[in-house]
């Protein structure tokens, strides 16, 4: 999936956005998942993602959370809601779509690895979708 495609799915989803928006709240997303799944998990899903999006999960595995205290969902959506400005009913639908897209695009990549696993209370992410 390259990123033009990744970014137009979640465009879809959440077409009450701006396209730019849409592309810089993504990225902070990813980084922000990113930072609380083990780095080695992050690296092997970042070679699957399209360039830009892979950097922006590298990025979030620089800052991996290794105090082994889970983040709960509610502060989860708290700090993309602050990071990227959006509205809470905004920044949980963008989350879902966001995580929506990150599944296909890792179901559609060439090593074919479909699993996502999300650490502590955000495997919820993945349940409400």
């Amino acid at each position: 999936m390259q990123t033009d495609r990744f970014l137009a799915h979640i465009y879809n989803e959440c077409p009450q956005l701006d396209p730019d928006v849409v592309h810089e709240c993504t990225l902070i997303v990813i980084d922000a998942l990113c930072e609380q799944m083990p780095a080695e998990q992050t690296r092997r899903m970042a070679s699957q993602l399209p360039e830009e999006i892979g950097e922006a999960a590298a990025d979030g595995a620089k800052r991996s959370d290794t105090s082994g205290v889970p983040i709960s969902l509610d502060d989860f959506y708290g700090k993309i809601e602050f990071r990227t400005e959006l509205g809470h009913d905004d920044t949980r639908q963008f989350v879902k779509a966001v995580i929506q897209t990150l599944n296909a695009a890792l179901s559609d990549s060439e090593e074919g690895q479909a699993v996502l696993a999300l650490p502590s209370e955000l495997d919820q992410l993945l349940i409400e979708n």
